[in-house]
């Protein structure tokens, strides 16, 4: 299928023919519209030609409730064909809008200049309001102008001849608007993609901006982001502009020109009087739809540039929302080879050539200095980043055979940012599992079973309404401390195989390192796997192995006592003998 003259993604041609009911139905309520938009012409031919010669009063009455009907008609069917439109992109939202979410959500890593997540459903927005809107209403009518071409023709051949090169010349026009625009649009896309970047960062680090007396600064730099996406949007609507005038400029001017024409032809005799107002009003008719598109020429491009960003999210997830075999639930054996992991913007790697085995009922430590990679490589082990090079596998499959979602399930993940979300305390630890859970008191059970595992239970019914307290924008206000161990509840959430727990005491007081040690303790017992980053020697201390991370590379891998006795070795002062001192 093409739309808009490119190639679309194949959900959205799915979409679209699901929707192909309501745009067949608009398309044959415009052939009745256009055909309907005939009666003021010929009821002008009427009244100059029959009316106003004999007097007929009677005949005048009739033709004036005949086209008084029509257009009643005609009104009624634009407005029913307005109502299929809005229909059609309502659909396409309810189809559309949760798969496009779900795929901005499944990439592992968006490349630079990709939309957000918020860029991207705008974007989105602007195409289905352009479907449901006068864009198509515009395509719709636009092979009906032929109709008036031949009404012209059939009047006398110089009026059709007449029409046929307004008509050419508004083409002409529109093409040249779409070739000279084209590179406004993508510097407007780009620029505006910038400015959506800024405000949502600065939107979810306003705390922060706040704290650390940045706003005005900060406000200063999304102006300027704003300020040049606005000027580049501004460039494409003023060279828009300019083409509107032009259309406008040879619409009025050849429907004067028309009934010019047409007089001169009456006054040769070759038409009657009523054909000279009949033809201007053809002219302006069969012009119409021409001014349309080129009007909405903006909206046009821009929802090609929106089905370009779409082709390509879908193209960049089809491999991760593939369908997989059911494989049984993983016991937890994670082994990653020779896993490399590049910097968002692929000047460097972040990791480089690791390789690691952690097996059901081990704990894994992973230490090095800031920026070595732990972080990165907790995500990698985690399944919420994918490697460029290498392999991680669980239960010997690859990561990739499994399907992402539920493979998920059997992860507890704790990120040095908690990433709680706005919702209930039993929503976060469930992993919001309410909304689609057909067995909610199971879900209660699991939920509190995950917080009295992370020794959180009486902190939670300590808060204002319990599990149901909201927390996030809004709600109430978690400490760091009590956000870190919420985090770990839903980490332990259904008892995981395989836990990967980054910094999990970083913000936890003792008594929540203490009830930390015993989660950890009690989910090896279990059977489960764990990685465990932390500088703590208290953590570290219950590790079976360690790894040692520098520069993205493994410094050391092995047993935790071989390593930790490294690791004291290269800390202690080397005590030089007297003699050789002196």
């Amino acid at each position: 299928m093409r739309l808009f003259w490119m190639n679309v993604p194949k959900p959205f041609e799915v979409a679209v023919g699901a929707c192909r009911s309501h745009f067949a139905l608009a398309a044959g309520l415009s052939a009745l519209v256009n055909v309907l938009y005939l009666a003021p012409t010929i009821y002008m031919m009427q009244v100059y030609d029959r009316v106003v010669p004999t007097g007929g009063i009677q005949t005048l009455f009739w033709i004036t409730v005949i086209v008084g009907l029509a257009i009643a008609t005609l009104t009624a069917l634009d407005g029913v064909r307005t109502r299929v439109l809005m229909r059609a992109g309502l659909r396409l939202n309810r189809l559309l809008s949760a798969q496009i979410l779900d795929r901005l959500m499944a990439r592992t890593r968006a490349a630079p200049g990709a939309p957000s997540t918020a860029q991207a459903m705008q974007e989105f927005d602007g195409l289905r309001q352009a479907l449901g809107g006068p864009a198509v209403t515009a395509l719709f009518d636009a092979p009906w102008t032929p109709l008036y071409f031949a009404v012209a023709f059939l009047i006398h051949p110089l009026l059709g001849v007449l029409v046929l090169v307004a008509g050419g010349i508004l083409v002409a026009i529109a093409v040249t608007n779409e070739r000279r625009n084209r590179a406004h649009g993508a510097a407007a896309a780009q620029a505006n993609g910038a400015a959506y970047r800024s405000q949502e960062a600065a939107t979810r680090n306003a705390e922060l901006i706040r704290a650390l007396g940045m706003r005005q600064a900060v406000v200063a730099r999304l102006g300027f982001h704003r300020h040049n996406g606005l000027t580049e949007s501004s460039k494409l609507q003023f060279s828009g502009a300019r083409y509107n005038v032009m259309v406008k400029f040879v619409r009025m001017f050849m429907q004067s020109v028309a009934l010019g024409v047409g007089a001169l032809l009456a006054v040769k005799g070759e038409i009657s009087v009523g054909a000279i107002i009949a033809a201007s009003v053809l002219l302006s008719r069969a012009l119409q739809p021409l001014e349309q598109i080129v009007g909405q020429w903006p909206t046009i491009t821009q929802s090609r540039r929106a089905l370009a960003t779409l082709e390509q999210l879908f193209a960049d997830t089809d491999a991760i929302k593939a369908s997989h075999l059911l494989l049984p639930d993983p016991k937890g054996r994670l082994e990653l080879i020779s896993v490399a992991v590049r910097d968002p913007r692929g000047d460097s790697f972040i990791l480089k050539n690791v390789s690691l085995t952690l097996a059901p009922g081990e704990i894994l430590g992973v230490v090095g200095p800031s920026g070595a990679g732990k972080s990165t490589l907790a995500r990698v082990a985690a399944g919420a980043l994918h490697p460029e090079l290498g392999e991680v596998r669980i239960d010997d499959a690859r990561a990739s055979d499994w399907d992402s979602e539920r493979l998920a399930r059997h992860i507890g993940y704790v990120p040095q940012n908690c990433g709680l979300m706005p919702g209930s305390v039993s929503d976060n630890i469930s992993r919001f599992e309410y909304a689609h859970a057909k067995d909610k008191a199971a879900v209660d059970s699991d939920v509190v079973d995950a917080a009295v595992m992370a020794g959180v239970h009486e902190l939670i019914l300590r808060l204002p309404n319990g599990y149901e307290t909201e927390i996030g924008d809004g709600g109430h206000q978690l400490s760091g401390g009590e956000a870190q161990r919420v985090c770990l509840a839903r980490a332990l959430y259904r008892r995981p195989n395989l836990l990967i727990l980054d910094e999990p005491n970083a913000a936890l007081d003792a008594d929540g390192e203490a009830a930390l040690e015993r989660a950890i303790e009690a989910a090896r017992s279990a059977g489960a796997a764990i990685m465990l980053i932390a500088h703590r020697g208290t953590l570290l201390a219950k590790a079976d192995t360690m790894l040692i991370l520098s520069e993205g590379g493994v410094a050391r891998h092995g047993p935790a006592n071989e390593v930790m006795s490294m690791l004291r070795n290269a800390a202690r002062p080397q005590v030089v003998p007297i003699q050789e001192r002196a």
